[in-house]
């Protein structure tokens, strides 16, 4: 009677393996979708500054911001008055009042 004592062993090594580049070819992924992450992180971090910089710049930003917050208060009261939800407009309102600020 032959006895094949390798073959017993090929199956759990050929599994560890199989679990090795499996695991090997997921990093490379996960690492190029964390590059692209902070990269956009990074943009959008550049885009607020920039932003920032241009409102600082425009000496009308302001007036416009408070005259667009108060059309959508005027607007909320009349959505109000008709019976629906104000409550996106008045969002609205107050965030172009913070930007007058």
């Amino acid at each position: 009677m032959i006895t094949y004592k390798h073959s017993l062993w090929s199956t759990p090594t050929l599994l560890i393996v199989a679990v090795m580049v499996a695991v090997g070819a997921g990093v490379p992924a996960m690492t190029a979708q964390a590059a692209a992450t902070s990269q956009d992180n990074q943009k959008i971090k550049v885009r607020k500054e920039e932003e920032k910089r241009l409102k600082k710049q425009d000496k009308s930003y302001a007036t416009q911001a408070q005259a667009r917050a108060d059309q959508y208060a005027q607007m909320a009261k009349l959505v109000a008055r008709n019976g629906l939800s104000p409550k996106p407009l008045l969002d609205a309102a107050a965030y172009f009042d913070n930007e007058a600020k």
